[in-house]
């Protein structure tokens, strides 16, 4: 590795430990995403069976009022995509495990090899909340797990793009810390969690980190990371995208309630030397 490399991988490492985001620039082929793209934009609106949705079920075409935008984003589209989508289903495939998004993520962690446990392809821009991914996906301990984002297409502020608040990856604020009590289902912890949270945030003007990204690019942030989701200036507009939940290999995994949540059920198939995915059952 030349100095060159080792210095930046040196300063993008201590900038996500200290405010648990890091933006990669020009990580894929753009030819490539544009691919992607154009499948998702041919493809995906006119298929016209079920297919796995955000909420885990298997749903038909949520469209907005009259148009041919979907809504109900598609959930793990890099294994599960059925015919006349296994072209798209592959090409995600490979992006989502290609090795150069590998050597970024270890210039964060120094980790050699990743497990996609989770992606989502939004078709249209999306409204969220801020809040943790650490209740969908983590490390034991907390803390360690990446989401990464990857425009489809070029996105600017009108766009509905993601925004962080710059936070230590480590830095747990636990429900006890809050003034909240450990019981109810998980929805229930879960909502009065992130009302307390952003009550205890937002009373602090937090800075906000909106990253403008164009094809090839890409944005990490920690799983402990507050985010959320600009909204677009006109609604509802096309906004491809995918969003990819990877935790290093060498962590076990949990998430922000159950520390470590070892499914018997989870299976991995090895794709290449960085990457494995986990396989639906």
């Amino acid at each position: 590795m030349s100095i060159v490399a080792r210095f930046a991988g040196g300063s993008a490492r201590r900038h996500y430990r200290r405010r648990g985001y890091q933006v990669f620039r020009e990580v894929f082929p753009v030819p490539e995403v544009e691919a992607i793209a154009q499948l998702t934009r041919d493809l995906v609106p006119s298929y016209s069976g079920e297919l796995r949705r955000q909420d885990g079920r298997f749903a038909l075409h949520d469209f907005f009022p009259d148009t041919r935008l979907v809504r109900n984003s598609l959930l793990h589209p890099h294994v599960s995509l059925p015919a006349p989508l296994d072209e798209l289903r592959d090409r995600l495939c490979r992006l989502v495990t290609a090795p150069a998004l590998g050597h970024r993520l270890r210039q964060l962690d120094g980790v050699s090899h990743y497990i996609v446990h989770q992606t989502l392809l939004f078709l249209a821009a999306q409204t969220t909340e801020l809040h943790l991914d650490s209740w969908s996906l983590d490390t034991a301990p907390l803390g360690h797990s990446h989401t990464v984002w990857i425009p489809l297409q070029d996105l600017d502020h009108r766009s509905g793009v993601p925004s962080v608040i710059p936070w230590p990856p480590g830095r747990v604020v636990t429900e006890q810390e809050l003034g909240l009590q450990t019981v109810g289902s998980c929805d229930e912890r879960y909502e009065r969690y992130h009302t307390a949270l952003r009550a205890k945030l937002l009373s602090g003007s937090p800075e906000a980190i909106t990253p403008l990204l164009r094809r090839g690019d890409l944005v990490v942030w920690a799983s402990l990371t507050p985010h959320f989701t600009l909204p677009a200036h006109a609604s509802p507009v096309e906004r491809l995208s995918l969003q990819v939940l990877i935790r290093p290999a060498k962590n076990r995994w949990g998430d922000f309630l159950i520390q470590p949540f070892d499914k018997t059920s989870l299976q991995l198939k090895p794709v290449n030397e960085r990457f494995s995915v986990r396989i639906l059952t």
